[in-house]
Order: C-alpha cells, then structure tokens, then sequence
C-alpha cells in the first residue's frame, strides 16, 4: 500500500500536533517515523552545506524501497498518509503524482512572519543557529548560494502562494485543503473534523487535541540540547535497543521541557518581513478566497 493524503508543509505551522492528532483515528495510517521526505530528498541532498544539514539528511527517505517498507504494516485504514512538510518549498508535485497518482493534498499555512522566527528559534533551540534574527535574515541569500537546506530560508521559504497555486494546478482545486494555523491553535476539534471529512473517514472519532507539539525558543540547557542534536555514543546504542515509536516520544518530550519560551521578535526584522509578505498575503488570499486573521483585516 502507498499513500493516498500527504501533509506537504508548511514547517513551523502544527505538522507534528497533526501528526500525533491523526494517529489516533482508527482509519489513519499514518509511518512511526513522522518525516519521510521521500519525494523531495534528492533536492534536501543537493541543499545540505548548512551547519548540522548532514546529520538530518541521514535520517530521511532515500529509496522507493525503503519508503515502501514504512508502509509494509498496513491494515484496514482508509487514509494513508505521508506529513513531509519539504514537499511544499521544493515544489515536488509532478514526482508525486508521477509515484502515487491522484492523491489528496494537505498544507497547513502560518502568519509568515510568526513562521520565519520560529523557524529561526528552532535551530537556535537545536544549538545550529548563532546570528541574531535580523542578521540570518540578511545572511538569507548568502546561504541559499551556498545550498544550505530550506530550514535556513526563514523569508524565503515562507513565501506560500506561488507553491500552493502549484499543487493546485496539478491535483486540483478541490483535491487541496488548506488548514490556517491560527484556526487549528484556536479550534483544533472543528478544524480535525473538517479535515476528516475531506478525506472520507468517520467525523466523529474522538480526538485528544489538548497537547502541543514541538514548541519552539531557546534551550534551557545547552548540554541538553547537543546531547540531542549531535551524534554520540549513547544515543547510537539506545537507538539499537529501544523501538523507534518509544525513542522519538521519548526525544520529543525531553526537547519540550527544554525548551524555554522565545523572546519577541524585534521591531527590525517585524518591519522587514511585514513588506517582504505583503504581496505574497494578498497572493495567498486570492487563491484560497479568504482574508487571513494576520492580515488585521
């Protein structure tokens, strides 16, 4: 079996919660490794100069065989799913409709501005980013040259309509569902059922939506923070002992009660990106015929 949905992005905009949120309908198969980022590893692999890219690059979806193998126990499920949130940047449709045909397409879009910082904060969290905000901003280019990996396109990869206009065009119109962050934050029951019935399942299956996942700002402790993040020895044996489903809640449990909460974003960079999106929002809200909350409308 292969998917039939993928949550193609964006980063930063509540793929891990949905994730978690979606394991627990009984039609939802969904792998125990939540990124596989399959149909866009050949693009992660020519863009990993970046301080750390390696070592996240090891851990993804290299093969068709490989892929097929996070597949291989499934059951009775109705809705097969990949959440790989790169697809939406590198803008690999055609490799997915080529492999899968028709399927449903799922994209999860942020206040840009909200996204960028806390796609920073992340790898400041992880101990990879070292430049005050406005400064990585400016140095945005400079890495994108040098093929650093998407997560360092903090403006730049946050730029939505143009990538979504090209999912549209190529699975159709109605085969997309956009899902606003500040309405999954807000109202997450109704936003899930919305969602369950664009794929066709039960509507009414109870879901826990109470926990959120992955949080974002600074680590409480650097040696917690590189003990995660970098390769080492112990990591290397509980990986051999431990099931990967119990490892990665494990892991994601330790980075949350390490993670502090994140300073405001300063006036500058506010003031550089609220012009740097303004055409890409308006873009945005033609497309999918709605005013967005964070446009003050």
């Amino acid at each position: 079996m292969t998917p039939n949905f993928l949550v193609i992005g964006a980063p930063k905009c509540g793929t891990t919660s949905l994730y978690y949120y979606l394991r627990q309908h009984p039609d939802v198969y969904l792998p125990v490794q939540k990124e596989l980022h399959y149909f866009s590893f050949a693009n992660l692999r020519e863009n990993a100069n970046g301080p750390g890219d390696e070592q996240i690059l090891s851990s993804l979806c290299a093969s068709s065989d490989e892929y097929n193998k996070h597949y291989a126990a499934v059951g009775s499920e109705q809705s097969i799913g990949d959440i790989s949130p790169s697809y939406l940047y590198y803008g690999v449709q055609e490799n997915i409709r080529r492999e899968l045909g028709a399927v449903k397409i799922v994209v999860m879009l942020r206040n840009p501005i909200d996204k960028a910082y806390s796609q920073y904060m992340h790898l400041v969290r992880d101990q990879r980013e070292t430049l005050p905000f406005y400064e990585a901003l400016l140095a945005e280019e400079s890495r994108i040259e040098q093929r650093w990996s998407d997560i360092w396109r903090y403006a730049e990869s946050s730029l939505y309509a143009d990538r979504l206009q090209a999912y549209m065009d190529c699975f159709g119109y109605e085969n997309v569902h956009v899902i606003i962050f500040d309405e999954f934050i807000n109202d997450s029951q109704s936003v899930m059922v919305s969602l369950f019935e664009f794929l066709n399942i039960d509507k009414d299956v109870p879901i826990d939506t109470e926990k959120t996942y992955n949080r974002t700002g600074k680590a409480r402790s650097i040696v917690v923070a590189n003990f995660l993040n970098r390769p080492n020895l112990i990591k290397s044996f509980v990986k051999t002992i431990t099931p990967d489903a119990w490892r990665i809640a494990l892991r994601l449990k330790i980075m949350d009660s390490n993670t502090a909460e994140k300073k405001e974003i300063d006036s500058r960079s506010l003031e550089y990106l609220r012009e740097y999106f303004k055409q890409d929002t308006e873009q945005l809200e033609q497309l999918i015929g709605k005013s967005l909350v964070w446009t003050g409308k």
